[in-house]
């Protein structure tokens, strides 16, 4: 693939009807070890379709999709929970806590997109309001763990082969504006948010 001629990764909020567009992402974009590292487990198509079809995109969630031309290339996702075992002090109307998902294809690893698409979720959830990010990856999935560090994220602990890590909002960081509870969150935007030449992906 000649990045010098590609068109701009774009990074935006994506929305409940284009599951489709997620699933086929998966299917289509990953294989089977990149699928396994996301989800902990061996995916079939059904298994996939099961998921995208319970992925909230709204009420304290959020799902960002890096598109090359108009191609859906990666996808991160940003669930706040109340209760949620990895962000148990979260209560409704007081979310501090969110847990974290990205994939990138095959075709665009280590050129740039998933830092991209995690450095502006962390944008996102900062300026939203929250003060911690978790995240679990697979101990053998040295390039997400490498990543995580390199923007922040401390390991926490190992469960079962899983790394737990966390990142902690800037202490000056801008006033937030509190991301809403589910009973009370409104869908997130859709329009591009960021652009970046393929070779050399950053968002501002």
């Amino acid at each position: 693939m000649n990045t010098e001629a590609s068109p701009p990764i774009a990074i935006r909020t994506l929305a409940a009807d284009e599951r489709d567009a997620v699933e086929r992402f998966f299917l289509e974009e990953m294989d089977d070890i990149a699928l396994y590292w996301r989800f902990f487990r061996t995916m079939t198509p059904m298994t996939v379709h099961a998921y995208v079809a319970q992925m909230r995109f709204e009420n304290g969630c959020v799902v960002f999709g890096a598109f090359y031309g108009e191609r859906l290339v990666g996808v991160a996702e940003l669930s706040a929970i109340p209760g949620s075992e990895m962000c148990a002090e979260n209560r409704p109307g007081a979310l501090s806590c969110a847990e974290l998902g990205i994939a990138v294809s095959n075709q665009l690893r280590h050129k740039g997109v998933g830092r991209a698409l995690l450095d502006y979720l962390l944008r996102h959830a900062w300026t939203r309001g929250l003060k911690r990010i978790q995240l679990s990856s697979l101990r053998d999935n040295r390039p997400m763990l490498a990543l995580a560090a390199r923007l922040g994220f401390k390991a926490l602990r190992e469960e079962s082969g899983e790394i737990i890590m966390q990142a902690l909002r800037p202490a000056d960081w801008p006033q937030a504006v509190p991301l809403q509870p589910p009973s009370a969150a409104a869908a997130p935007e859709r329009e591009v948010n960021c652009t970046a030449k393929v070779a050399n992906v950053r968002c501002n």
